[in-house]
């Protein structure tokens, strides 16, 4: 299998847990953003909220993607690749399985980068937060993936694949309700 073809396997199992754990989670608040913005209500509520999650999703898709990137190409201390794992493992005794807590203090290291603190803001689509189940997938799915090799062509292959054109035509993301900085930076390359 082929790096992007392995990334994509790793992101579609991500997305599929993601969208299964949090299809109800905070529903009422979701409905709520949905009339308070008065925004896109030519969907109906299922199909608002369904979107709403899923630009979510692929927004922390995103995210990790560019925490990995960063990590390898060594414009942030490694946290999130099997030498930040290392470090982790030694630096704490009880909770090293506790990926969650790893993957939240990668992303606040990275918020301070003015050169990503962007791609990085908070938004409404941070309501879902990544569980230790959710960082498991993603951290061990990426172990084995070299970031520094990835380039911008390769990431919008990665989106092409897990956000294909007939979806893109569909649910028009670029339109719907706010911006997801990290997903719309990809889209945007």
């Amino acid at each position: 299998m082929n790096k992007i073809d392995y990334i994509t396997a790793v992101l579609e199992k991500f997305i599929k847990t993601f969208i299964i754990k949090y299809e109800y989670y905070n529903i009422g608040i979701i409905k709520k953003i949905r009339i308070d913005s008065r925004k896109n209500l030519e969907y109906d509520e299922k199909k608002w909220c369904d979107y709403f999650l899923k630009k979510s999703c692929l927004n922390y898709c995103a995210k990790f993607m560019f925490l990995r990137l960063y990590e390898d190409k060594g414009f942030i201390t490694s946290k999130l690749n099997r030498k930040g794992l290392v470090v982790w493992e030694s630096f704490v005794k009880n909770i090293k399985e506790r990926y969650d807590i790893l993957y939240n203090l990668a992303v606040t290291d990275i918020i301070n980068n003015d050169e990503v603190e962007d791609i990085f803001r908070e938004t409404d689509y941070d309501m879902y937060k990544i569980d230790n189940e959710l960082a498991h997938i993603i951290i061990n799915g990426f172990l084995d993936v070299d970031f520094s090799r990835i380039e911008d062509e390769d990431l919008k292959e990665v989106f092409r694949n897990i956000y294909p054109l007939d979806e893109r035509e569909e649910k028009n993301f670029s339109e719907f309700y706010l911006s997801a900085p990290a997903f719309d930076y990809i889209l945007s390359l």
